[in-house]
């Protein structure tokens, strides 16, 4: 992988991350690479803090480069807009509210091959730092590609690229991230599902390649968001991606099992049980619920 090396295109989509930020870009200008070897490019989406003067003291750096939107275009366009403006053979991909460790760029060299075309890094909990329930869900060892070994082929559905790396030449083969998805999730599993579609068990999961993620979030916050998810993404993946539609839960939407399971009166009691007892497993089912809850809301299904 050494033609990777000095190849590096790094796409940093930012909204709103000002207590963040400034550490981001200082993990990334502090790499175990020499300046020359990569590219940062910062995608302010008409941030309504400060993120964007703080980006501009930045600048300057050989290596950083600045887009800001006019409006707020959305996660998918921020991202399509770092990857046209770079044009270096690989691909990486973070959040505005993760730092990375010296060698984040050099841990993903060693997971790539010939039949592996992305390599997704995990993301962990600040140090010293109290997590409420969701936040022990959202880093538990229950969800997504944590389910699986460190190296191991993971499906597309649990493909995400807030902290990614992938070829740039599968972009162009699969296409880019979906633009029409403005709202909250499912942009990176369009695209995941896309490429799984040309190169099956082409993702591989990198425990090495981890990022502190310190974007904080409570329960009734992270359910509005999956809510929105189900609401208007879920039903364009269903749509886009029919033959994958049982991945994406729909048994659970209209059927039968899914009226009795997920249904207000078991929400309601396992949100009494929460408050006691606040297990993931729980957890993960008032996630769940909130997702399948906006899906039956969309006036895409049904």
């Amino acid at each position: 992988m050494d033609e990777i090396k000095k190849h590096i295109d790094i796409i940093i989509p930012c909204y709103n991350v000002e207590e963040t930020i400034e550490d981001c870009i200082k993990s990334l200008c502090n790499q175990s690479l020499s300046k020359n070897e990569y590219n940062c490019y910062f995608i302010n989406d008409c941030s309504s803090d400060s993120t964007g003067p703080i980006l501009d003291k930045y600048k300057y750096i050989e290596n950083i480069n600045v887009i800001h939107h006019k409006e707020n275009q959305g996660l998918a366009t921020a991202r399509n807009n770092g990857i046209k403006a770079g044009n270096l053979k690989m691909i990486a991909f973070l959040d505005g509210d993760m730092v990375v460790k010296k060698n984040w760029l050099e841990s993903f060299f060693p997971y790539f091959n010939e039949s592996v075309v992305a390599v997704m890094g995990d993301n962990i909990a600040p140090k010293n730092t109290s997590l409420n329930p969701v936040e022990k869900y959202y880093f538990g060892n229950l969800r997504g590609a944590r389910k699986y070994k460190d190296g191991e082929r993971i499906p597309f559905q649990y493909m995400l690229f807030g902290n990614a790396m992938l070829r740039r030449t599968i972009l162009q083969e699969c296409g880019y991230f979906d633009e029409s998805m403005k709202k909250y999730g499912g942009e990176d599993t369009d695209l995941s599902a896309r490429i799984w579609n040309t190169y099956p068990k082409g993702f591989v999961f990198s425990k090495n390649s981890d990022s502190v993620h310190y974007h904080r979030r409570n329960l009734n916050e992270f359910c509005n968001s999956m809510y929105t998810y189900g609401k208007y993404n879920l039903p364009l993946l269903i749509n886009k991606h029919p033959h994958y539609k049982k991945k994406f839960g729909t048994d659970w939407i209209f059927s039968l099992k899914g009226r009795l399971l997920f249904s207000s009166q078991l929400k309601h009691l396992i949100n009494l049980v929460i408050k006691i007892y606040p297990f993931q497993i729980l957890i993960r089912y008032i996630v769940a619920e909130a997702v399948i809850r906006g899906a039956r809301s969309s006036k895409m299904l049904g």
